[in-house]
């Protein structure tokens, strides 16, 4: 009886809200849909692959973020969401204009990697299959990211949860089928098979931004988005380094084994990157808005008190890491689960640069962020190098969590000298960040003290669960 009266106070609550309270939560439910599929089908692929497998999987994952940097330029990003709110009376036109132009940095890019991996020298080591599939996902893909993006802006819910909803039903089905019919292709059927239903769901949304822009894509808003995005190259290519060199650099020095264990072990802070980018995706549009309107005061009361309660989730998640690998996958991957407090660190901290870099690209200024991203990824490099092969590859988290604490402080000397003040209550944000970083690097000390461990998650649950209208009044109920 009491968990119907809480299922129906939510069901009341849901109904009776704003069209912008209901879009923010689809919003950031679908997302957490979309990025969290690798994580709930995590304890399928490791029990049907082997720890090579899911090394190459892994490995082969890297490289195409790193391609997809130079394919799809990062057109959708920020770019786009600045674009919208410049240019909302010809906001369809803008949209197909970026769609192309995403398609022709595509088709060159594809044209210089498979030139270079078939006649020059072997750096894919990816079957040809699935090169093909890699550049015609990046064709297709950003037409979905678009039209997100502008249902989020509009506040339009209902079709994106469906198209994620099938989203969510049949990437891990299709895999897993593929999986058990081409046993000899199992690395292959795992990426097709998980892509299928949003590349179609892709060509859909391709199809409508072409016949809605009415005629062809305007040079001016090529030249506007390539002014935008190419001072951002470097930052967008530091984000992969410091997302995904550790495990191409683990694998190198330690094998496609150990790669597949820290591969698990980062899908597990992939779950607290989904939390925050979800979150994110609901914030960008009201911050933007608050901006525009010179209401950039405003924003700290919103953001501190859901930067807080991020961050007691993230411990949370380094206080379960011996449960979690457990779920996750067989006793052979268990080590990771050491790994994982330091890596979900990382990943909190890079919450705090996002709301600092949220301030810098609304103001225009994105060589800020490129050389916030390109300090971190140089020391990352440098420091994995260096401790990678000396101290084993448990090194790469710590190295990754250093180079996102100088990420942070380098952002916030940016947005003071972009905007001339903090924005944020930073003794607040100081503190919270603080507390993350000693359990990041102190709670593996507690694994084997599980009622320890279980008290804390109680007592920082309670928290949560006390201060729940704050958090949720934050993330959806913002007036934007």
């Amino acid at each position: 009886m009491l968990i119907g009266n809480y299922l129906k106070k939510g069901v009341n609550l849901i109904q009776n809200s704003s069209v912008q309270v209901k879009a923010s939560m689809a919003f950031m439910a679908v997302n957490f849909m979309q990025k969290g599929i690798s994580f709930l089908t995590a304890p399928i692929f490791t029990r049907l692959l082997t720890t090579s497998e899911y090394g190459v999987i892994t490995i082969y994952s890297s490289w195409l973020d790193v391609i997809g940097i130079f394919a799809m330029f990062g057109l959708y990003n920020n770019v786009y969401c600045r674009g919208i709110l410049e240019f909302k009376n010809d906001q369809k036109k803008f949209t197909f204009s970026l769609l192309s132009l995403s398609n022709i940095i595509t088709l060159i890019t594809f044209a210089v990697v498979w030139i270079i991996n078939k006649y020059i020298f072997t750096f894919l080591n990816v079957p040809d299959t699935l090169i093909f599939f890699m550049f015609f996902s990046f064709l297709l893909e950003p037409a979905f990211e678009f039209w997100k993006t502008d249902q989020r802006f509009a506040y339009k819910y209902k079709l994106l949860c469906v198209f994620m909803l099938l989203v969510m039903i049949f990437s891990p089905i299709l895999s897993v089928a593929g999986i058990f019919l081409f046993p000899s292709y199992k690395v292959e059927a795992r990426i097709i098979g998980a892509q299928l239903v949003t590349l179609l769901i892709s060509l859909g949304c391709y199809f409508y931004e072409v016949k809605a822009a009415h005629g062809l894509p305007k040079i001016s808003y090529w030249k506007y988005a390539l002014a935008y995005n190419i001072p951002l190259l470097p930052y967008f290519l530091s984000t992969y380094v410091l997302s995904s060199s550790d495990r191409l650099m683990i694998g190198y020095f330690w094998g496609e084994d150990k790669a597949g264990i820290y591969g698990i072990a980062y899908t597990m802070s992939a779950v607290a990157n989904i939390v925050w980018t979800s979150i994110n995706a609901t914030l960008v549009p009201t911050i933007y808005k608050r901006c525009d309107e010179g209401r950039r005061g405003s924003l700290s009361k919103l953001v501190i008190p859901i930067i807080a309660g991020y961050g007691a989730v993230c411990i949370l998640i380094m206080l379960l890491s011996p449960e979690i690998i457990w779920f996750l996958a067989p006793s052979s991957y268990g080590e990771g689960m050491y790994i994982i407090p330091v890596i979900v660190g990382g990943v909190f901290y890079m919450s705090i640069f996002s709301i600092f870099s949220n301030i810098i690209y609304y103001e225009k200024k994105p060589k800020y962020v490129m050389g916030a991203g390109v300090a971190a990824a140089i020391v990352n490099i440098i420091l994995n190098y260096i401790f990678i092969p000396l101290c084993g590859y448990f090194a790469a988290g710590y190295t990754t969590l250093v180079a996102y604490l100088l990420q942070v402080v380098w952002s916030y000397i940016a947005v003071r000298k972009v905007t001339g003040e903090s924005v944020y209550d930073m003794k607040k944000l100081g503190i919270i960040g603080l507390i993350v970083l000693v359990m990041s690097i102190f709670s593996q000390f507690l694994y084997p003290y599980t009622w320890i461990r279980w008290g804390l998650l109680i007592v920082i649950g309670l928290v949560i669960w006390k201060n729940r209208k704050i958090l949720l009044e934050g993330i959806f109920g913002a007036k934007s």
